[in-house]
C-alpha cells in the first residue's frame, strides 16, 4: 500500500486533524455544528418580550416618535427593516440575522483574547464553552443591545491584549471605548476586565511612559467619542430634549436601583443557567483554582482575575435575565481557557467537545417552535383591527404601529410603578382614548382573574371595569349589562360602541343588537331590555375577529 504524500511542513497545524483527540479540530467542528443549529432557531424561536420592546423602539425611531438616546444607537442598523412588508414578528426575525453576525464576531474575539493566555486548541474550546451554554444559544441573536455591545467590549479587550500598543491601538481603543456606553450603559460592568487588561497591556510595554501616555490619551478619546456620539444621536431623534431627558432619567434610575449585594434577584435564572451550563460552572471553578495555583506573571493573573470576576455579577447586579449571560460570559469564557489547559491531559478535546455539545443538544431540541406562529397571528390580528394607530395597553409593545401607553411590565417596571404610587392607567384613560388592551402577561391575566396585587387600587378598578374579552388576549373597552339590571355605569373610554347579544336601554333610549352608540366619558344609565340575556357593548363599529386566537401562549420562558 502506498501512503499519500506527506503534507508540507507546518501544514498539519493549519488543517484540522481529527486523528488527534486533543487537537483543535474537535471544538472547531462542534462550533460549526452548533452555529448551524442555532441559525435555524433565528427563524423558529418565539420572539422574546425584550425583543418585542426593542422592536417597538426601532419602529418609533423610524416613524419619528420620541425615544431615549441611550441604548438605542444600535437600532439605527435596522431602521430600514420597519419599512418592509410583514408583521412586527417578521421584522424581528430579519434583525436577528444581523445580531447573529454580531455573535459570530463575539466568538472570534473570544478566541483572540483567549490566545493571549493559552494555545489555539484551548482558545477554541473557550469559544465552544461560550456558544454551548443554553442562554447563549437562545439569546445570542436576540434583538437587544447585548450582542452588539459585547462585540465592541470584547474588541477593546483584544486591543489591550496585543503585544504592541502604538498610537493606532490607542485610537482604536478610544473610539471603541466611546461607542460602548452609547450602545448600553451596562458597559460599565466590564470595568474589572478593562482595568485588568489595561494593566497587563502597560506591563507588556514594560510600564513605559510612552505606553502610559497612550493609555491616558485613549481615555480622553473615549470621553470625546462618547460625547460626540451622544450629541449626534440625540440631535437627530424626533425630540432631542426628550431623548436627552429620558436618557438622564434612565441612567439615574439604573444607578439607584440596579446594584445590590447578596442573593440574586433572578436566582431562578441563575439556577437554570447552572443546569444548562454546568460545564461552564465547572470550568470556571477550575480556572479560578488555576489562577492561584499556577505560576504566572502578576499582571497576567490580575488580568485573568478581572475577566473571571464578571461571573459574579448576578450576585450584585439586578437585571440578570437570560439575555444578560450573552454579555456577561464572553470575557469569562476567554479566561476559562486556562481551566481547559489544566484538565486537557485527563480530558482530551474530543471528550470535552462531546460533553459541551451534549449540554447544548437538549436546549436546541426542546426549543418551542410553535409559539412564534401564535405571535404572528396576534400581530396580524391587531394590524387588521386597527390599521390606523390607537392607544393601547400591553406588556411589551407587540403592536408597535399602535400607541403604547403603559410601561414595560418587567419586574423593574412594575416595582417602580408601585413605588411611585401614581395610577398611570387611570390617568392615561382619562387623558386620551385607550380602546384596547392586550392581556399578554401574567400581571394582566392575574388582574382579570381577581389578583390585583401588582396594580394600584384605582388602576385595578379602572382596568377590570373597562376592558372585556374580545379575541384571545385582546380585550376591548366595553360594558356588560346584566339581564334585568338597571344601573349607572361609568364610561372611561369614549367613542362608538356596538351592542351585542341583547338589546339595551342607554339613558332611556332603546338600542337593538347591532346598533352603534356614541358614548361620552362619564356616567350613563344602562337598563337591560331582555330579562334573560345580558347585553354586551364593545368599543368600535362592528369589530369582529378575523382570526380566532384560540391560544394562551404568547411568549416562551427563558
Amino acid at each position: 500500500m502506498i501512503d499519500p504524500p506527506a503534507a508540507p511542513r507546518g501544514a498539519r497545524e493549519k488543517i484540522p486533524d481529527f486523528r488527534d483527540p486533543g487537537g483543535p479540530a474537535w471544538p472547531l467542528a462542534a462550533i460549526a455544528i452548533l452555529l448551524v443549529a442555532q441559525a435555524s432557531m433565528i427563524f423558529t424561536r418565539a420572539v422574546n418580550w425584550d425583543e418585542s420592546l426593542h422592536y417597538g423602539q426601532l419602529y418609533d425611531m423610524a416613524a419619528g416618535q420620541p425615544v431615549n438616546a441611550l441604548q438605542t444607537l444600535y437600532l439605527r442598523l435596522y431602521l430600514w427593516v420597519a419599512a418592509l412588508p410583514g408583521t412586527a414578528i417578521d421584522h424581528v426575525v430579519i434583525t436577528r440575522v444581523g445580531q447573529f453576525l454580531c455573535e459570530i464576531a463575539i466568538l472570534a474575539l473570544i478566541f483572540m483574547l483567549a490566545r493571549r493566555f493559552a494555545e489555539t486548541r484551548q482558545a477554541a474550546m473557550a469559544v465552544l464553552l461560550y456558544l454551548s451554554t443554553g442562554y447563549v444559544l437562545q439569546n445570542g441573536f436576540a434583538l437587544r443591545a447585548d450582542p452588539v455591545v459585547t462585540a465592541v467590549l470584547m474588541a477593546i479587550l483584544v486591543v489591550l491584549s496585543r503585544p504592541t500598543f502604538g498610537w493606532r491601538s490607542a485610537l482604536a481603543l478610544g473610539l471603541l471605548g466611546g461607542l460602548a456606553p452609547m450602545l448600553s450603559i451596562k458597559a460599565v460592568l466590564y470595568a474589572p476586565a478593562l482595568a485588568g487588561m489595561a494593566w497587563l497591556c502597560w506591563s507588556d510595554q514594560e510600564r513605559s511612559r510612552a505606553a502610559a501616555i497612550r493609555l491616558v490619551a485613549a481615555g480622553a478619546i473615549t470621553a470625546l467619542t462618547a460625547a460626540a456620539i451622544f450629541a449626534w444621536h440625540s440631535s437627530i431623534l424626533a425630540s432631542a430634549d426628550s431623548a436627552v431627558g429620558g436618557s438622564v432619567a434612565l441612567a439615574d434610575s439604573a444607578a439607584r436601583r440596579m446594584f445590590f449585594i447578596g442573593r440574586p434577584n433572578n436566582l431562578g435564572t441563575w439556577i437554570q443557567f447552572a443546569f444548562t451550563g454546568l460545564a461552564f460552572l465547572v470550568l470556571f471553578g477550575i480556572s479560578a483554582i488555576s489562577l492561584f495555583r499556577e505560576s504566572r506573571p502578576a499582571a497576567e493573573r490580575l488580568a485573568l482575575a478581572g475577566l473571571l470576576v464578571l461571573f459574579l455579577l448576578p450576585f450584585c447586579y439586578e437585571n440578570t435575565a437570560a439575555y444578560f449571560y450573552v454579555f456577561m460570559l464572553a470575557p469569562v469564557a476567554a479566561a476559562c481557557a486556562i481551566g481547559v489547559q489544566r484538565i486537557e491531559a485527563r480530558v482530551p478535546a474530543v471528550v470535552l467537545s462531546a460533553v459541551l455539545v451534549a449540554f447544548a443538544v437538549p436546549v436546541i431540541a426542546l426549543d418551542n417552535r410553535e409559539v412564534i406562529a401564535n405571535q404572528r397571528r396576534l400581530a396580524a390580528e391587531l394590524e387588521a383591527m386597527f390599521p390606523k394607530p390607537v392607544a393601547y395597553f400591553d406588556h411589551a409593545d407587540v403592536a408597535p404601529h399602535l400607541l403604547k401607553r403603559n410601561p414595560f411590565q418587567s419586574p423593574w417596571g412594575y416595582r417602580g410603578y408601585l413605588a411611585a404610587g401614581v395610577p398611570i392607567y387611570r390617568k392615561a384613560i382619562e387623558r386620551e382614548v385607550v380602546p384596547v388592551m392586550v392581556a399578554n402577561w401574567f400581571t394582566f391575566r392575574d388582574l382579570f382573574a381577581g389578583n390585583d396585587e401588582l396594580f394600584l387600587p384605582a388602576d385595578a378598578m379602572a382596568l377590570t371595569e373597562t376592558y372585556l374579552p374580545f379575541n384571545g388576549p385582546i380585550r376591548l373597552a366595553g360594558k356588560l349589562v346584566p339581564a334585568g339590571s338597571d344601573a349607572d355605569f361609568e364610561i372611561l373610554v369614549p367613542g362608538p360602541y356596538t351592542v351585542h347579544e341583547a338589546p339595551v336601554l342607554i339613558d332611556g333610549t332603546h338600542h337593538p343588537v347591532g346598533a352603534v352608540v356614541m358614548l361620552e366619558r362619564g356616567f350613563h344609565r344602562f337598563a337591560s331590555d331582555d330579562p334573560l340575556r345580558p347585553a354586551r357593548l364593545l368599543w368600535g363599529r362592528h369589530l369582529a375577529p378575523r382570526d380566532r386566537l384560540d391560544f394562551t401562549a404568547t411568549w416562551v420562558p427563558f
